[in-house]
């Protein structure tokens, strides 16, 4: 009995030793366990308020490119609207079969060199001006059809103008005010 007294006097204080010192390390890692989480969440809060920052910095990057993309398809409507394409491409000597090529490479000229710009409007806006170009190349086309190749380029104007006058409201004014509208609805 003197020897299992003496095992207990050295294995109680050991294994209560033992025991203060799981409960320490338990306490202290559940402390830093809840801090790790903490610190955690308040970085993904961080971050995702950087991503929100550089999303709209990224979109206020978009906004001069967008404005001169609808800038210009402003202008190139305005440039094939029949009255100012008659006017800018009409040259004196020229025919009406040279006059019709050069209206129509004029339209097709400019359009290509607009058409990148298509990825900064609304579809709605890129189909009307497409629509448009289409419907000028159509006005001039059917217009060259009741003058002679050989007659004047200014006959050939005069019948584009004409043409053009015919409609109450062209293709060109409605791609223009869609595109004003999209504009509006974008940055209103």
């Amino acid at each position: 009995m003197n020897q299992l007294l003496e095992i207990l006097q050295y294995t109680i204080p050991a294994l209560v030793v033992l025991l203060a010192a799981w409960l320490i390390l338990k306490k202290f890692l559940d402390f830093n366990t809840r801090h790790l989480v903490v610190m955690q969440q308040s970085l993904e809060l961080e971050k995702q308020k950087l991503d929100k920052g550089s999303k709209s910095k990224k979109e206020e990057a978009f906004i001069p490119l967008k404005l001169q993309a609808y800038e210009r398809f402003a202008l190139f409507l305005e440039r094939i609207n029949p009255p100012n394409l008659v006017t800018r491409e009409l040259q004196p000597g020229l025919t009406a079969g040279q006059f019709r090529k050069a209206l129509l490479s004029s339209i097709k000229e400019e359009f290509e060199h607009n058409m990148s710009q298509q990825i900064y409007i609304s579809d709605a806006a890129w189909a009307s001006v497409k629509n448009a170009k289409e419907a000028v190349m159509s006005i001039v086309n059917k217009a060259s059809k009741q003058v002679q190749p050989s007659e004047s380029a200014a006959k050939l104007g005069e019948a584009v103008l004409a043409a053009s006058f015919e409609n109450q409201e062209s293709a060109v004014d409605k791609a223009l005010a869609i595109l004003k509208k999209d504009l509006r609805a974008q940055f209103a």
